[in-house]
This record gives C-alpha cells, structure tokens and sequence, in this order.
C-alpha cells in the first residue's frame, strides 16, 4: 500500500514540474491523501516552522503548547530564561505530559505513572526509583526530547531536520521585509491577547499562497470594503505596488501602494517616529509609501499590515495580522491568528489596532468570513473526482522582467497584482516534495 501511495504521488509531482513550467499547477495537489502525506514527512518535518512570539513567554516557567509537523511542543521559558521547544510526550510510556494549552509551570508531571519534568526538559522525578528500579535507570537518560529553536526578532521557530540550515540562512534575506512587521520601532513588537483559534475544512496552501500576494482578490472578495469606505484605496488603484520573491525559499510578499497616501498613514506620530530609529534608510524609503504589505514565510506563516477605517469613511487605523496556516488533515487545518502591536506604542493605538484587526481579520472579522468561504468552497470543489485532470493558470507576470533597481533584496516586479510570487511558492514546494 505504502509503494503505491508514493508512486501515486510521485506521478503528481512529475505532473506539476511539467505544468509549473507552462505557469499551470493541477488542481490535484489540493485536499489529496498522497499528497498530504507526502507534504508531512518531506516539507514540514524539514523546514522551519513559526511555534510562537516571544511575547507570549514572557517570564520564566511561562509556556504554550503548539503543532509542529504533527506534534504537539511546549514551548517554554525555562527557570534561566531560555526558550525550549520539548516534545509533549512522557518517555516512560508516551503519555502526553502537559495537557493545558498555555500557562505557568515549573515542572510538568505525567498524570499516567507520576514522571515529572523540569520546564527545561530534565526528568527530575520517577515515583520508586530506588526500590522498583535497582539501580538500573539513570534519569539523565530520560529526559524529554528537545526540538532545535531558533528566532528572529521574537519569531520562535523549530525545526525536526538536524540537517537544515540554520533560520538566517533558511529566511535568506527576506529579514528586510519582515522588519516592517516586526520592527516597528526599538522594542520590537508584542502579541495583543492571545490567538484566535479555530478548524476549517480549508487546504493550508491556498491560504499561504493567497497571502503571498494576492491583489486579484480583494476588489472581488471584499469589494463592500471599498463601497463602505474601510479601505484607505480605491478598486481602481489597489493594484499598484511591487511584488517580490526569493528564489528556492519559497518566501513572497506584496507591497500595495495609493498615490497621494501620506507617507506611513494610520501610525501614530510615536510609531512613526520608532520606526525612523529601528529601520534602515533603504527600509524607510519603501516602507513609508506602502499602503499593505502581505507576505508568507514559507511555507505557512503570513502576515499582513493594512489601513482599516473602525468608522468607514474616517480616518483609518493600521493593524498587523500573524497568521499560521496548520494543517491538520487533508483539506483541514487549525487557524491560528494573533495581532502583533509595537511594543512601545501608546496603549490607546494597541486597543484601536486590536479592535481594527478583530473587525477585519479576528475569527468573525468581515474580511475573514469573505476569505474562508472562499477558500473552503475552492478545498471542496478540488476534491471533485471531476477535478482531477484540471489544472490553474498562473500567467500573470510569467514573463516579466524583474526591476533592476528595487531598493530590497529578493525578485521585484510590478504591478503588485501579479503570479509571480507564486509560482515561485509552488517551485520551492515541489522542490521539497520532490526530495525522498
């Protein structure tokens, strides 16, 4: 069974690199068995994955259990203030050793056989050792399993693959771009409450890929946000802007542009100011005329800062949306979404932000509902048997040449309503799949 399931997609994956290249992508990649369980052991147990903000553990004995590849993590901050990521898993006979999903602990004790753990992962405590174990068992042995963490500005990811490349390497210059999310002045930024949680019947890819970049959708989708006056651009303009890639890493983002929007629009004068101390010249000069940038670090982190008018037709306020696309069956994922605030914002603009952010993207945000619907009805039609032999066209911008003189690094090309970011997202996926 297992033989015919990797020759089945490896059939799948023969057909998207001959497609791929003509800017097609079968319809088969979405909500399929063989292709799930390919995307499981050969993408998310080898690349690195978001697990948390720092934010979020802050102190130490802080903690919160995340999915990494399938496997639930606690994430903790141990009593010396170090950040581990342990497999949620007792080793005397796999008991699940924390069972709440955030908290404060400064040892975590299986509730099966009495196993306690330190909360940096050492077994401190095993019921009877002297008189049942004779001698034989030595703790040190037996410590939970720790996954490889690292971050970047308070991003913590892990990953399974002792063998990748370390995160600066793996995020290969796309650090520029996320320091309009993240860097928004000299203290960074922090998670605003905690994530909204939820399961939809959704592929996790058609989510990553629309947050690549995609410009097409929003006069459709939400197009009662331009008639209503919630957005600071109009239809006719939102296509405006740059769309850049990184080649064979999969990341993308796009950066929307209003002529005449007065420079960082919707930040507060503090903000403004933050992000003159924290950013580059290189950075400011891009950044302060983008309107929205939307991006995914691949494969299924995106994040996203908009204006959004509270009131429509008043003044708007900008918020910043993280997102983590966590597939947990095919054609079913876990939604996890927070808002990220500067950190030394003035409160007021943190809960006018947050109130932005759960209007428009929070798990019953106006904007959230349009996406969803979509994005779940296109995983049910892809499962249609008479879908199969189908592909997309992605052939926007397929030939395009890139701007020679873009002020970031990476692939930049215009209008920011385009394909090509991704295509290179579909490139660098098959190039994962394809590695046995």
């Amino acid at each position: 069974m297992r033989g015919a399931e990797l020759t089945s997609v490896e059939e799948v994956l023969d057909r998207v690199r001959k497609e791929l290249a003509e800017g097609r992508l079968p319809v088969e990649i979405f909500n399929s068995p063989v292709v799930f369980a390919a995307e499981q052991e050969r993408l998310f147990r080898r690349a690195w994955l978001f697990l948390a903000h720092d934010s979020e553990i802050p102190e130490p004995g802080d903690y919160v259990l995340r999915n990494l590849a399938g496997n639930s993590v606690i994430v903790v901050r141990d009593e010396q203030g170090t950040v581990r990521c342990l497999l949620n898993m007792c080793r005397h006979r796999g008991n699940q050793v924390c069972k709440a999903a955030m908290g404060n602990a400064s040892h975590f004790r299986c509730s099966y056989h009495g196993w306690t753990y330190a909360n940096d992962g050492r077994l401190i405590g095993v019921p009877h050792i002297r008189t049942v174990y004779d001698g034989r068992l030595r703790r040190s042995d037996w410590n939970l399993l720790e996954v490889r963490t690292e971050s970047y500005q308070g991003l913590i990811f892990g990953c399974l693959d002792p063998g990748a490349p370390d995160l600066e390497e793996y995020l290969g210059g796309f650090q520029f771009y996320l320091d309009i999310y993240l860097r928004p002045g000299p203290g960074g930024t922090e998670v605003y409450a905690p994530p909204n949680q939820w399961v939809t019947e959704t592929d996790w890819k058609i989510c990553a890929e629309n947050f690549a970049g995609d410009g097409y959708h929003t006069p459709v989708a939400h197009q009662f946000g331009f008639q209503l006056g919630y957005y600071a651009s109009s239809a006719s303009t939102h296509s405006q802007g740059y769309a850049v890639h990184f080649p064979h890493r999969g990341h993308g983002i796009g950066l929307g542009r209003t002529p005449g929007m007065t420079p960082f629009f919707g930040y507060p004068d503090e903000v403004v100011q933050g992000m003159a101390e924290a950013l580059s010249p290189a950075q400011l000069e891009l950044f302060k005329e983008t309107r929205t940038a939307v991006s995914t670090v691949f494969p299924n982190l995106s994040l996203l800062i908009q204006p959004f008018s509270v009131t429509p037709g008043e003044p708007g306020v900008r918020f910043c949306t993280m997102r983590l696309w966590q597939p947990i069956g095919v054609g079913r994922m876990q939604m996890l979404s927070w808002c990220l605030v500067p950190k030394d914002a003035p409160e007021a603009y943190k809960a006018e932000a947050y109130r932005a952010y759960t209007l428009a993207f929070g798990h019953g945000g106006m904007f959230e509902q349009d996406d969803f619907d979509n994005w779940s009805r296109v995983t049910a039609m892809a499962g249609n048997p008479a879908a199969q032999e189908l592909s997309f066209p992605y052939l926007m911008g397929l030939e395009r040449e890139p701007i020679a003189d873009f002020p970031g690094p990476g692939v930049a090309v215009t209008p920011y309503m385009t394909e090509t970011n991704f295509r290179n997202m579909w490139q660098t996926w098959l190039e994962y799949l394809e590695r046995p």
